[in-house]
């Protein structure tokens, strides 16, 4: 079975991406973009986005006025991105650039004032080690006084216990072509030794009759890190953490919530 970021430009868990993290999917942040722009305006210079998927951050803080990179391992998602870049004012073009790369194994050759990682994409590291591995990457990557983003969630205890079930099913219309797709969770495991979580997801593409026109499995595999386990992780790589939030208008640290942590070099 694919895993969710198998790198096929013409699959259609591509095709489909931008649908279902289109701003007006509820699983969609929308204040996060004010709350990275704080961050890159606090820090004063150059942005680094890992995971930045099709660029739904990386776009906008171009637009604002940042110097903007964006790094993802798929070629097929960075692939929209560039034609969604090539559509925005010519000044933010120039301000932003993306490359296909692994978070655990950045090589820039650039350093940069804000590093962010929005949107869990820190939790596809499946291991302790390949965690250290990005997080010592990254800070080759930062300048001395700069900032990191880590967004994660802390999955409460009723969801790893099965007691709360996520939605099993999802439709997504991707406005600019006017395509329909859907998502079915056909099954989620728990190995609560490695800390992961495992999805099963059929994407289906359905014709203007309710016809199905594609079809494709795939795994999406998680791991969720505590609180405290994520201090000590900084910590070892050399980060000190600056401020806490369980969502992006800045409440303090709650349990079951959003695991916002900025962290200084």
């Amino acid at each position: 079975m694919k895993r969710f970021y198998d790198d096929e430009a013409n699959s259609l868990f591509v095709q489909s991406f931008d649908a279902f993290y289109s701003p007006k999917m509820p699983q969609t942040p929308v204040e996060d973009i004010d709350f990275y722009a704080g961050i890159a305006q606090k820090a004063g210079g150059s942005v680094l986005e890992v995971g930045c998927g099709t660029g739904r951050v990386a776009l906008p803080l171009a637009e604002l006025g940042f110097n903007v990179t964006g790094v993802d391992t798929s070629g097929g998602l960075l692939s929209i991105a560039e034609r969604k870049a090539a559509e925005i004012p010519i000044a933010a073009q120039q301000r932003l650039r993306f490359v296909q790369q692994d978070m655990s194994d950045l090589q820039l050759d650039e350093q940069f004032a804000a590093v962010l990682a929005p949107f869990h994409s820190f939790q596809h590291l499946l291991t302790s080690e390949l965690q250290i591995r990005a997080l010592k990457a990254i800070h080759q990557h930062i300048r001395p006084g700069g900032r990191l983003v880590l967004d994660l969630v802390d999955l409460h205890v009723d969801i790893l216990s099965e007691k709360l079930v996520p939605p099993r099913s999802r439709s997504a219309v991707h406005e600019p072509s006017g395509r329909r797709y859907v998502r079915n969770l056909l099954n989620t495991r728990y190995d609560h030794f490695a800390q992961t979580r495992h999805d099963v997801w059929r994407f289906l593409e359905i014709g203007k009759d309710g016809e199905t026109l594609q079809e494709e499995t795939r795994e999406l595999v998680l791991r969720w890190t505590h609180r405290w386990e994520l201090h000590h992780l900084l910590a070892r790589c050399a980060f000190s953490v600056e401020a806490e939030c369980s969502d992006f208008l800045h409440s303090p640290p709650c349990y079951g919530k959003e695991l916002l942590v900025v962290a200084r070099v």
